[in-house]
């Protein structure tokens, strides 16, 4: 038999086993039989699922296993997707980011041998790097800030605002108070913002948006330095309140009565941040001037919130310093009483929508049980009404557009392919499910992933976005 005779089913999977568009696109231009066949699976790859280690799983009905993306340093972890094709790794001698989870376990004792620690700290070096165009872009304000820090400390989310320009700004989101979100432009400087208790971050137009875990919307209007273009903030913003924020576990947020901070509120004439005044932090006192029994409550309020964040610690740049709460709020099911409770996961995401121009808030609530396989309960999508000031129920995404979750990288991409139209995939857990907006139930995916997948947290998953290929 000819090269150019083979049957479509086997030539797809060839195909499948070379996940770099560039080889892809290099079969579409051996001879017409192949174009035909190959052309489907290489316009419109489906995302990649990239474990801490640098493994990655290709996605789709011809997904599969890879063990490592080429061209890695071999001390490099992958901490995020930080845009369409663009990785961001960290280089350390930290073991513990890199090994599988279950590689962790010793059957024998029974327990995981290898945890992290806050009192053991490792020196740390991050970049950009497209494993596509083989382009790193070092990060050394980013290594100035967080250079040296605990295996506790987390990297939660790195984003860039421009996919096409590596020397834009990027955002990076950790687990530590002290650093919450770092603003990053390679080459000119780094910013820390103040701590706004931001879980997760979108960029949209000269605007970095972040929402609390009380589903808070705050808005961080973006600048940078005239002499050397340092990136800045020149005021911060509460577009979206949330009454019932104590319900969170967190104290209310507290701005001026007209939402907005000016950047000189949260810092002095040296740059550094201060405390907003006792005045504009509580603007709402009684009319019969009882100020001072709500002081002290305030500050029994905050005292217990400050109590709250240090008995769950973050070690960073030397010192002990609060945690940001993580975006995962379990609950427990308490319709059966006496038997195993099923926990509940309630996971809030912020997504750009497919056409740029709003802006999506998406939660996803995971049940699992105690004695079977998780799965998804409910999606719920909300867009922003900056005008309104609140979240507005979305009735189903717009045509052609789907929803990708996990805590690194949440993106709307085109549907195509195996990418179905109107449908919600996470990664979280062992589910095998996604969730359909347009009849708003759940479904059983056509196809799998591979199973090398559940081999790390669903946490420390990303997808990462091949690029289009003209062919």
């Amino acid at each position: 038999m000819a090269w150019a005779d083979l049957p479509p089913d086997i030539l797809g999977a060839v195909i499948a086993r070379l996940p770099h568009p560039g080889d892809r696109a290099r079969i579409c231009a051996a001879c017409r039989a192949w174009r035909s066949a190959a052309c489907p699976h290489v316009r419109h790859q489906p995302p990649w699922l990239v474990l801490p280690d640098c493994s990655f799983c290709t996605t789709g009905r011809d997904g599969a296993f890879f063990p490592r993306i080429p061209g890695l340093p071999d001390n490099a972890t992958c901490l995020a997707a930080a845009g369409a094709g663009w990785l961001a790794l960290d280089c350390t001698d930290d073991v513990f980011r890199r090994t599988p989870t279950m590689d962790n376990f010793c059957y024998e004792a029974g327990m995981f041998v290898v945890n992290a620690r806050p009192d053991i700290k490792h020196r740390h070096t991050y970049m950009l790097h497209n494993p596509f165009s083989n382009i790193t872009v070092p990060l050394p304000e980013l290594d100035d800030i967080i250079g040296h820090v605990a295996e506790t400390f987390e990297v939660r989310k790195v984003l860039m605002r421009s996919s096409t320009n590596p020397a834009d700004l990027v955002a990076v989101t950790t687990s530590s108070s002290d650093c919450n979100i770092i603003l990053c432009r390679p080459g000119k400087g780094a910013h820390v913002l103040p701590h706004f208790r931001v879980i997760d971050v979108a960029f949209l137009g000269d605007i970095l948006y972040g929402i609390t875990s009380g589903e808070e919307l705050v808005a961080s209007h973006l600048g940078e330095d005239d002499d050397d273009g340092r990136p800045q903030v020149t005021r911060f913003r509460l577009d979206i309140r949330n009454p019932m924020a104590d319900y969170y576990k967190k104290h209310s947020w507290i701005w001026p009565a007209d939402d907005t901070i000016s950047i000189s509120d949260y810092y002095d004439k040296d740059g550094n941040e201060e405390p907003i005044d006792d005045e504009d932090e509580a603007p709402n006192q009684d009319e019969d001037g009882d100020e001072e029994e709500n002081q002290e409550e305030e500050d029994d309020d905050l005292a217990a919130a400050n109590l709250e964040e240090e008995e769950v610690d973050s070690s960073f740049n030397g010192h002990v310093s609060g945690s940001v709460s993580d975006n995962d709020v379990k609950e427990y099911d308490e319709e059966v009483p006496y038997e195993p409770k099923d926990e509940v996961f309630t996971t809030r995401f912020i997504v750009q929508s497919q056409n740029g121009d709003e802006l999506l808030l998406v939660r996803h609530q995971m049940q699992s049980p105690p004695y079977s396989d998780p799965y998804t309960r409910k999606v719920e999508i909300f867009k922003a009404d900056f005008m309104a000031g609140k979240w507005v129920t979305v009735n189903g995404l717009a045509k052609g557009e789907a929803l990708f979750l996990t805590r690194s990288l949440s993106k709307s991409a085109r549907a195509h392919g195996d990418i179905e139209d109107g449908f919600v995939y996470s990664a979280a857990g062992e589910m095998d499910d996604v969730f359909d907006t347009r009849s708003w139930r759940i479904r059983h995916m056509r196809f799998r992933w591979p199973w090398q997948r559940k081999k790390v947290s669903e946490k420390l998953l990303t997808w990462l976005f091949p690029p289009e290929v003209v062919v």
